[in-house]
């Protein structure tokens, strides 16, 4: 989550020095001509362009300190979509204003923004209708409870619904405790098809199958612990298809996933190293020493218990993976592949900052 904080003046140098620490992980970088201290300083070398090519993918956030329509011209080659471009805001050298500019939700320039203003005594300066008007977006529910947001163009829909006050439905799995504008309603499964309705969020790890008239989009919490355990030398595809099949039959999505996990003497097992990177998320090793701990409460098999000291393995490695979670599928078997899913607890979603 680092941030670059960019700067061409002498003024926005000075700003530059004081802004960083505002942040944990930040690098400030300065024109030659006002490099002065080395402690903080970094110097931006080649043409501005060249420099802002160089850097645009490298920051989660970028923080520029010089006027917007520099900042436009240079950054606008480099776009790609607002799932992968970096928060980006602007403010002036005197500190005076800060403003939101690209990724405002998802990207967090518009969260970003208000700790800049508060941090400086500065004017945030916000322009997405959601938040001009004091409504929720998709993409701001979506990144508040870390959900994946299954249809981008479906959630612009459902988020005009919300601005324009038109009444949209919050149908969720996981606890909600963020204030909600009037148009926008938690609802019970038996509210689905109330006639007001011009929208609706799911929020679910669940398939959903339900075929409303209203636009819909789902979202998908990352709550879902997969524990992998294999025989030698079993291939991603294999572990993938694996996956895929205890999922489909427990009508679970895989955009829920929100680590594997295995043993540690599975540890440089390629498979499962590269199904984890395909399905981008983290693997996280379990020891043996771990496990056993809780061994007692799982089927054991004296075969891997003899092989590698537990006999145990999908089920204490993603219970033990988890925060507060309980198993939801216990261990599957499929051709020297075993599968386990633990569903982490609601405690997980709590505490959720939304630049408030």
């Amino acid at each position: 989550m680092k941030t670059a904080i960019v700067t061409l003046t002498a003024g926005g140098a000075a700003l530059g020095r004081k802004l960083v620490n505002c942040f944990v992980e930040s690098d400030l970088y300065v024109h030659p001509k006002f490099f002065t201290d080395e402690k903080t300083d970094r110097c931006i070398e080649g043409t501005f362009s060249a420099f802002v090519e160089k850097i645009f993918f490298q920051y989660r956030y970028i923080v520029f300190i010089m006027a917007s329509g520099i900042v436009v011209r240079t950054i606008a080659p480099h776009l790609r979509d607002k799932k992968v471009d970096p928060g980006v805001v602007v403010i002036d050298e005197k500190g005076q204003y800060a403003i939101s500019l690209l990724s405002g939700h998802i990207g967090g320039a518009n969260e970003l923004t208000h700790k800049i203003a508060d941090f400086l005594g500065a004017a945030p300066v916000i322009t997405t209708a959601s938040d001009v008007n004091d409504r929720i977006a998709v993409d701001t529910l979506a990144m508040c409870y870390n959900c994946k947001i299954e249809d981008f163009k479906e959630a612009t829909k459902i988020t005009a619904h919300i601005v324009n006050g038109e009444a949209v439905g919050i149908r969720s799995e996981i606890s909600i405790d963020l204030p909600l504008p009037p148009n926008v309603k938690l609802i019970q499964e038996s509210d689905l098809h109330h006639e007001s309705l011009r929208g609706l969020i799911y929020i679910t790890e669940k398939e959903i199958q339900h075929l409303l008239p209203c636009d819909k989009v789902v979202l998908r919490p990352k709550n879902l612990i997969v524990g992998v355990g294999c025989r030698k030398d079993k291939g991603k595809d294999e572990i993938l298809a694996a996956i895929a099949d205890v999922f489909c039959q427990a009508g679970l999505s895989m955009n829920s996933i929100k680590q594997l996990a295995t043993v540690d003497v599975k540890k440089e097992e390629q498979g499962i190293i590269e199904a984890a990177k395909f399905l981008q998320v983290p693997l996280r090793i379990v020891s043996r020493e771990e496990i056993l701990k809780i061994e007692d409460r799982f089927a054991a098999s004296s075969f891997v218990k003899e092989a590698i000291g537990v006999g145990s393995v999908c089920e204490p490695v993603a219970l033990i993976s988890s925060e507060k979670g309980s198993i939801i599928i216990e261990k599957k078997a499929c051709q020297g592949i075993t599968i386990a899913v633990v569903k982490e607890g609601e405690q997980v979603y709590g505490n959720r900052c939304c630049g408030d």
